[in-house]
């Protein structure tokens, strides 16, 4: 599994994670690798809304601790609803891009999603994507939480 975050300003690190997430290995990784992007991209928390996908880790009281003390704005949004995440959209568009390269081993997959994650990513794609977000709550909201195109 891949943990990676997205903002209008950029990308930011990809952590590898083998195994299970547990809620302090979600808390390193808020730590060492959020935290960071958060002040390389938007210099800031508070200038930004924060969306996970509300995997069981992230709804650990260590981990909602650890967001209410860094003061992380958080968008509340209904579990199983992968029509309002953005960063969906773009680890498709990375998905498509390493399988174009065919990667034959973990080394090269690895590669080749650094490599997508870092230089296929543009601007142009993360402000579209950060964008859609109100015509994606609008249309899920007109679909009563059924799934729409997205």
């Amino acid at each position: 599994m891949v943990w990676g975050c997205m903002s209008s300003h950029g990308v930011g690190r990809l952590q590898i994670v083998r195994g299970t997430v547990e809620a302090m290995d979600y808390v390193e990784i808020l730590q060492n690798k959020l935290l960071p992007t958060a002040r390389d991209l938007l210099g800031t928390f508070w200038s930004c809304i924060f969306q996970d996908d509300n995997a069981p880790c992230h709804r650990a009281k260590v981990v909602q601790k650890w967001l209410e003390d860094h003061a992380v704005n958080i968008m509340n949004w209904p579990g199983q609803s992968p029509d309002l995440n953005p960063i969906e959209s773009l680890w498709f568009k990375i998905g498509y891009e390493i399988s174009k390269k065919k990667p034959s081993n973990k080394r090269e997959l690895f590669e080749a999603l650094i490599y997508s994650f870092n230089h296929i990513v543009t601007k142009d794609i993360l402000l579209k994507l950060v964008h859609s977000m109100p015509k994606r709550c609008r249309a899920v909201i007109k679909a009563n939480s059924w799934p729409v195109k997205y």
